[in-house]
């Protein structure tokens, strides 16, 4: 079963294809290889601020700022700096969940993006949106005991909650620390700006 453009409309297939890909992310989430894999790809220096403090802002920063690259919407050629085409290839299972391909008209150069359920494929590419920033951000969180989840909103935005000191906290990966953590309340202030666009 495929991913369904973001155009469309939760209904039940829609549904189902999303509680088949979380399942997974949850499944890799216990998975003591793809945890040691995440955790292997954590600084020393980091790994040393975290376990010090145990306080996530040094994780959060280094994981912003120094590992994970943001893959814009809207591209620009990088050749000859034109607006870039694109279309969508849906995806046949959670795994490669779809392919955007880019494409200039004035130059040809193409580029490709693969939507990728699996955090192995993420951990390799390092570049995605909020959905591959979070996938990868909660396993990164369990490899370090953080008990996390997946949480994906109306909007189409993805992050993560921690489970830390009996709390559910929020954790979103691609905001700016301190509202990176614990800021539950942000992702309204955002919808509110976002439904005053329609």
């Amino acid at each position: 079963m495929g991913i369904f453009p973001k155009f469309v409309h939760h209904d039940s297939c829609n549904t189902i294809y999303h509680f088949i890909l979380y399942k997974r992310i949850s499944e890799q989430y216990n998975n003591k290889d793809i945890l040691n894999l995440v955790k292997g790809l954590i600084p020393y220096s980091i790994l040393k601020l975290y376990y010090s403090d145990q306080d996530l802002k040094a994780v959060l920063r280094w994981f912003k700022a120094d590992f994970m690259m943001w893959m814009p919407e809207f591209l620009k050629c990088k050749k000859c700096d034109s607006e870039m085409d694109s279309h969508v290839i849906i995806g046949s299972s959670w795994k490669l969940r779809a392919t955007e391909i880019y494409s200039c008209k004035q130059c040809g150069l193409e580029q490709i993006f693969p939507r990728y359920g699996e955090i192995r494929n993420i951990v390799i590419a390092r570049v995605g949106r909020c959905s591959e920033w979070s996938m990868l951000f909660g396993a990164i969180l369990n490899s370090l005991s953080i008990e996390s989840r997946l949480v994906h909103d109306f909007l189409d935005h993805c992050w993560n909650e921690s489970l830390i000191n009996g709390n559910w906290l929020h954790a979103d990966s691609t905001l700016e620390f301190p509202i990176s953590f614990n800021h539950p309340h942000i992702m309204n202030k955002i919808g509110e700006r976002n439904t005053d666009m329609f």
